[in-house]
């Protein structure tokens, strides 16, 4: 028997979010915009995959299930989200009997994301600028200029747009002064975070298992380094597929 595979999946939220790295896409439900969501899941496909996990909390998982059992029933209206959109037909289409939660989001009491960025903006101006010019502009803006949801997931599993996101996330740990490790606050939630996913995700691996993990293309960096410290299993590049 071989090591399990593992694919992490980088997604944008079809739905509003608050995250730093956001695209707004309309008409989901048009037929060309199914044609592209149907682009990416037949591609995925190709992985073979044997189970299917998403970014929602484990606390969770009843309630996906039973929205999953009406999925495969039929009787799920469409909803606009990552998980309807790709991960069901996925994992439908896959031969799959259940899906899987496993995610966390529990406050650990740090500062949150916006907290980060107040403070900077009164004490760190032009850290807080760098951030802004260096990472978040220049993603966004090339983000922007992409109106095609199989070009986009290309873009957020491109091996440079992983490790620039990551590197945004060191920038923000630079946020603070002395002893008061204001942007680490956050940071530790987030590597906490992205630990556990990490050791959720394990719990569902046995050995030739192929497991796609559907998520943020912010967490592919932590995660996939988790799994190749881990030297449980191989990950997989969604890049390979995304051709």
């Amino acid at each position: 028997m071989g090591k399990a595979k593992v694919m992490i999946l980088g997604t944008f939220h079809l739905r509003y979010t608050p995250d730093l790295y956001r695209k707004e896409i309309g008409g989901i439900n048009s037929i060309e915009r199914q044609q592209e969501i149907r682009r990416v899941i037949d591609h995925v496909k190709e992985f073979r995959p044997t189970k299917m996990a998403f970014e929602v909390v484990k606390s969770e998982n009843t309630r996906l299930n039973t929205e999953y059992e009406r999925y495969l029933k039929g009787e799920l209206k469409p909803v606009v989200d990552e998980v309807h959109q790709f991960g069901f037909p996925i994992a439908a289409e896959s031969g799959h009997k259940m899906v899987y939660a496993v995610d966390w989001m529990e406050a650990v009491g740090n500062r949150s994301i916006g907290e980060v960025y107040e403070w900077a903006k009164a004490n760190q101006p032009k850290l807080l600028s760098f951030i802004e010019e260096t990472y978040q502009k220049p993603n966004n803006a090339s983000m922007e200029k992409i109106d095609n949801i199989y070009e986009l997931m290309q873009y957020l599993n491109d091996e440079r747009v992983i490790r620039l996101s990551h590197e945004s996330y060191m920038a923000l740990a630079r946020i603070g002064n002395g002893e008061n490790y204001v942007g680490i606050d956050w940071l530790r939630w987030w590597y906490q975070r992205n630990l556990i996913i990490y050791k959720n995700l394990v719990e569902l691996i046995a050995p030739d298992e192929r497991v796609v993990l559907l998520i943020g293309g912010s967490h592919i960096h932590l995660i996939s380094q988790f799994l190749k410290e881990s030297n449980l299993v191989e990950v997989v590049p969604a890049s390979m597929y995304l051709t």
